[in-house]
Formats: C-alpha cells, structure tokens, sequence
C-alpha cells in the first residue's frame, strides 16, 4: 500500500482522485490545496507518491518540485488542465514522473500512478548506476596518477607501478583508489 500525498484546490478533481486512490487501496495521507505547503508536509508524513492536480504548470510549482525531489526523491504525478510541449518538457525536467494534460478519468489513475512509480524506480536505478560509474573513473584518474607519480619516481614501469600500489593495498587492507590517494598525497607533501 502506497502514502499517497494529494495537492489539489479543486473540489470536484479532488473527490475524483481520492476515489480512484481509494481503490486501487492506496492511503492519502494528506491533501494540501497548493504547492506553497508541499515541502512541511513531506516532512511531516510518510509519503510514497505526491499527486498534483493543478490548472497549468507555472514556474514556481516547478521550482518547489525541484527542491523536493532534492531533498527527498519520490515519484511526482501531475495532472493539469492546460498544457503544451514545453510545460511538459519543464515538468520532466523538475522531476516529474508523470505529466497528463486534460482529461481526469477515474479509470486512468491507476494506470497512470503505476507508470509513474515504474518510470521513477527505473531513473533512480540509472541515476544510481550513474553515480557509481562516476566514482568509479574517479578513481581510476587517482589510480592513474599515483602510477605516473611512483612510475617518474622509481623509474619503474607501469606494471610495475601498479604491483606495487597492489601489493601495498593487498597489505594494509585498504582499497587500492585509497593506497593511490595516500601516494598523491605523500608526493605533493615531498614537491
């Protein structure tokens, strides 16, 4: 069951959602009627999904999305009444997972709730994989340049460079990137 946060200032929108989130057994935790409060209340409860039900996308409902996500990834769903191409393309760009421009039907809640959590765990996978990508060629640069440095110092081949730093991480059980890091630091102390 997901904790659902619901913003909408719109009766009828409103009762139409929390009808279609009831059924699908799905908890709303709170409905808020503007955006202004979004941040307290994600702070106060435990939510899972924040649907919005606004007229358009303005900007300032797009910067408070982009410091939600932030300080708290979830999957945004936003419904709005008036829309183009490029609403759109900013609302994805904050961090909305899903954009759907006119058109509220019961029956296509949870389709589009379910699509959006989907398409929100696949962007954390890529965002986490993107992450570890970079930490990695970091590592691999500091790696480098510890070879260069030890391989300039002790006339030493590159092989034989990285043996060492090996051996040496082999032996005081530390990852090889932080034996690296060590001798770049040693050598910019002794320069």
């Amino acid at each position: 069951m997901q904790n659902i946060l619901l913003v909408s200032s719109d009766t009828r929108h409103r009762a139409l959602l929390q009808e279609a989130i009831d059924r699908e057994n799905c908890s709303i935790v709170a409905v808020i009627k503007d955006t202004r409060h979004l941040a307290d209340e994600l702070s106060r409860q435990a939510v899972d999904l924040v649907v919005l039900d606004l007229n358009e996308s303005a900007e300032a409902e797009l910067e408070i999305i982009r410091q939600v996500i932030a300080n708290k990834p979830l999957p945004i769903v936003m419904f709005v009444r008036q829309g183009n191409r490029e609403s759109a393309a900013k609302a994805t760009s904050a961090g909305v997972s899903a954009y759907v421009v006119g058109g509220l039907h019961a029956e296509r809640v949870a389709p589009i709730l379910a699509a959006a959590v989907t398409r929100f765990q696949e962007t954390q996978i890529l965002h986490e994989e993107l992450d570890r990508t970079k930490a990695h060629l970091q590592e691999r640069k500091i790696i480098e340049r510890a070879k260069g440095l030890l391989m300039q110092q002790r006339s030493c081949t590159e092989e034989e460079a990285y043996a060492a730093l090996r051996k040496l991480a082999m032996q005081r059980n530390k990852r090889l990137a932080e034996i690296a890091n060590s001798v770049i630091d040693a050598a910019s102390l002794l320069s």
